[in-house]
């Protein structure tokens, strides 16, 4: 089912820890008359709402998760020396400072004998626990997935020693998103290639112990093709009933990428009361769309965000809703999607979370002039539009005064405050693990 719409004009087993931590922030200007203002940076968290910590050598934060105490666990890569990249949990207290009682010095790391390991999700469970999913890059790519105990130490009631890895046959099976169910079983999306149509969405749930779950798809394990064309899914969420939705991007006929989503019975099989026979690819430009992200509404309602190609502006960031059924919600923005222009040649929004009164967060990245990279945030109301009380009429950007700083994750926590993590780039010590939590 392919839906078409005009372009949108733009809104206005080895782990390791010791990688000596050292949490740096940059200083930037908050005076104490905006201090309070939704859209600013909380100069309680880090030094004037920023955080940058030194994991090692080249790490990147990709995921991020608040716990119920107000702790927060940021997931990516570090890069040692022999092993390549390996995962990076770091987990920092309130106020921005690694947390002592984690791992070492709040820094835990996991090698999965692989060239290169990278998370890409993080989830913390109910008892604690905290699940780290991504890719490890060897001979061929293999799902990864190592869950911690809360002092950060490997859970030996998961995988082999805390670790599992899991591999399809094929170059490529990547991890990229994670979701939690209610019973504690674990689902991971991400992409498998077929000799002939390429790259596909994979889900992959497992049991709580790490062993695939026979009750769904076939031995735990679901591929979904798009018509031909290579699919990847980025984003997973569970709704309530069970049913899974998966979202990412597949490529065009001749128009470029698409957002494809796609929704499953809790056994695995397409939900064919979704979309066309459970899938949809939705087209809104004459080049690139693609679906980075996902969130569930209350109401049932899906919210897709990722970038859209403006052929002036370049790439903007786009937010899509969806009705419970799969169809563009005429409500929301113009035929059911929405482009921001942070003023960028290149805006892709990464992350999307909901507030407790319903207003939407999407965070991402803007690369503007002089090939420097910002943080960038907006928030929307429930119809679409920007927020105007919300920073600067609905958006925000954040540098450290480096050359690249990236948006690549968002947490809304309990308060309505705002964390967002990703990286930044120090000339000298490579770069690092990046947070920024703005007023809400």
């Amino acid at each position: 089912m392919s839906v078409a719409a005009r372009q949108i004009p733009p809104a206005t087993p080895r782990w390791r820890t010791g990688l000596g931590a050292t949490a740096v922030a940059a200083v930037t200007a908050c005076s104490p008359a905006h201090a309070a203002t939704a859209g600013t940076l909380d100069i309680g968290f880090g030094a004037h709402g920023k955080v940058w910590s030194t994991v090692g050598p080249e790490s990147r934060a990709r995921a991020v998760a608040v716990q119920p105490d107000g702790r927060i666990v940021a997931a990516g890569t570090t890069h040692d020396a022999v092993r390549g990249d390996n995962f990076a949990v770091v987990r920092y207290l309130p106020d921005g400072t690694e947390d002592p009682g984690f791992g070492d010095k709040g820094i835990v790391s996991a090698d999965f004998d692989g060239g290169d390991d990278v998370a890409a999700a993080v989830l913390v469970q109910p008892d604690g626990r905290i699940v780290a999913v991504g890719t490890s890059h060897g001979d061929g790519d293999t799902v990864a997935v190592a869950r911690f105990r809360p002092d950060g130490r490997p859970d030996p009631g998961f995988g082999a020693a805390g670790q599992l890895s899991t591999d399809l046959g094929t170059r490529a099976d990547r991890g990229n998103a994670a979701a939690l169910q209610p019973d504690g079983k674990l689902i991971v999306a991400g992409s498998t290639r077929d000799p002939e149509r390429g790259d596909e969405f994979l889900l992959i749930r497992y049991n709580p112990d790490g062993t695939p779950d026979p009750s769904f798809g076939q031995a735990g394990i679901v591929s979904t093709d798009f018509g031909g064309r290579a699919a990847a899914a980025h984003a997973v969420v569970v709704q309530p009933d069970g049913r899974i939705v998966a979202v990412g991007t597949t490529a065009g006929t001749g128009t470029g990428d698409n957002i494809a989503v796609a929704r499953y019975r809790p056994d695995g099989t397409l939900d064919t009361a979704f979309g066309d026979g459970g899938r949809i690819a939705t087209d809104l430009t004459a080049k690139d769309d693609r679906g980075n992200a996902v969130a569930l509404q209350p109401d049932g309602k899906l919210l897709v965000a990722g970038s859209t190609h403006d052929i002036v502006q370049g790439d903007n960031f786009l937010l899509v809703r969806y009705t419970a059924d799969g169809r563009l919600d005429p409500a929301f923005g113009r035929a059911g999607a929405v482009a921001t222009d942070f003023g960028g040649a290149a805006d892709s929004a990464n992350a999307v979370g909901i507030e407790a009164d319903g207003k939407i967060v999407v965070a991402g990245t803007s690369h503007g002039d002089e090939n420097t990279d910002r943080i960038a945030v907006a928030r929307y109301t429930r119809d679409g539009t920007l927020d105007p009380g919300f920073g600067r009429n609905g958006q925000a950007t954040t540098e450290f005064g480096k050359k690249a700083d990236q948006g690549r994750a968002v947490a809304v926590q309990p308060d309505g405050r705002i964390v967002i993590a990703g990286v930044t780039h120090d000339p000298v010590l490579g770069d690092g693990f990046a947070l920024v939590r703005y007023r809400a």
